[in-house]
């Protein structure tokens, strides 16, 4: 399964919330031989643009491929060993998807 985890940082946290997902990357490495990538919001809805520009937060984004139920699971405390939690604003959100299988013919 793939899981996305999406969340704000205000731009005053925007380089130590970096160094934080650094060190989450590392802990999920170390403990999962799970590698993240880090991605924000270039493109957004209008709505988005304006909470973004009202907080003055922008929308950061983790990415983990072919992950377990067990990683998700851990992703939480994970984030807060590694100092991340206190720089966000609000929630951190996980969505995570599997592939589609296609019908046989």
């Amino acid at each position: 399964m793939d899981c996305y985890v999406y969340y704000r940082v205000s731009t005053h946290n925007a380089a130590a919330a970096r160094q934080a997902v650094t060190q989450l990357f590392a802990l999920t490495a170390a403990r999962f031989g799970a590698s993240g990538r880090l991605q924000w919001r270039a493109d957004t809805s209008a709505n988005d643009t304006a909470n973004d520009t009202a907080a003055d937060t922008t929308t950061w984004m983790e990415r983990y491929d072919s992950v377990s139920a067990a990683f998700v699971a851990s992703l939480p405390q994970l984030a807060v060993e590694s100092g991340l939690t206190g720089l966000i604003e609000g929630e951190r959100h996980a969505e995570c998807f599997v592939d589609a299988q296609t019908p046989c013919a």
